[in-house]
């Protein structure tokens, strides 16, 4: 069994003790669903350092990009659990963990060729902090969406026992506020360093293409979103419907423009 099998089959088992919570009052198997968590990403990041040291590019093609995403999501839940004891995003973060290594586990080894260029020290430096960065979204996003749908029962007085699972409103609007303050200046560093690598590789600064106009119109959102968060005092349902329309954006520019309108963005090996 491959390392990936391993690690997609940890990240299945905890998939199984989350979404198990749901309808159980059991906190045991969500103490279970994190431990295997922090198991399948402690086996990932062994996996990284091994191909790292190996001179094996980490990141490039669809399959190998999901996988890295996979690894970075959980670092960041881990991270936001001990801080917040939120086990419920577990029910979240765990299947999409799962999703992500799918490709890398079923797509032939060589079936997609990848651009020489990933090896360049600031190529991979600024894929793995724009990764980083839409981690931290997609844990401000699950923020978002858990915060809607708790005020939504809570303003039409259906509380059902299910509420009793979900962090609070406030604590649900720190998660997503503290992951615009730690990602943004992620994405801001990973788009700076994308510049320098535009010119060092293809001799100019910007190129406008779909992918590149797409990915400075997420910035744009998450800087007026984090200006709100810090001059206008937004908060609670706003910002949390702003993080759900931001990762949104990032969606459509990874998967669609991605595949149709890739540009110079095509190593990434999705056409």
């Amino acid at each position: 069994m491959s390392i990936v099998a391993i690690v997609s089959f940890i990240y299945l088992l905890s998939t199984i003790c989350y979404i198990s919570f749901l309808w159980t009052q059991n906190k045991r198997v969500t103490k279970l669903g994190f431990y295997l968590i922090i198991t399948a990403t402690l086996i990932q990041t062994v996996n990284f350092i091994y191909l790292f040291i190996n001179e094996t590019q980490i990141a490039g093609g669809l399959n190998k990009s999901l996988y890295l995403f996979s690894w970075f999501i959980s670092i960041v839940y881990i991270i936001s659990q001990i801080r917040f004891k939120a086990e419920i995003m577990g029910a979240f973060v765990a299947p999409i963990a799962l999703i992500m290594t799918i490709p890398k586990l079923i797509l032939p080894q060589g079936l997609i060729d990848h651009e020489q260029s990933l090896s360049n020290p600031w190529i991979l430096t600024h894929i793995i902090l724009m990764f980083l960065a839409e981690a931290v979204f997609t844990v401000a996003f699950i923020a978002g969406i858990l915060y809607i749908f708790q005020e939504k029962q809570i303003k039409s007085k259906h509380v059902a026992k299910f509420l009793n699972k979900l962090p609070s409103l406030t604590a649900l609007d720190k998660i997503n506020h503290l992951s615009l303050l730690i990602g943004f200046p992620i994405v801001t560093l990973g788009l700076a360093l994308g510049l320098l690598a535009a010119n060092e590789i293809w001799g100019q600064n910007w190129i406008w293409g779909q992918k590149e106009t797409w990915s400075i119109i997420t910035w744009l959102l998450y800087a007026v979103l984090i200006h709100g968060r810090l001059s206008s005092g937004w908060k609670g349902r706003k910002a949390a419907f702003g993080a759900v329309l931001g990762f949104g954006i990032i969606c459509f520019t990874f998967f669609f423009i991605g595949y149709f309108a890739p540009g110079q963005h095509d190593f990434l090996g999705i056409k």
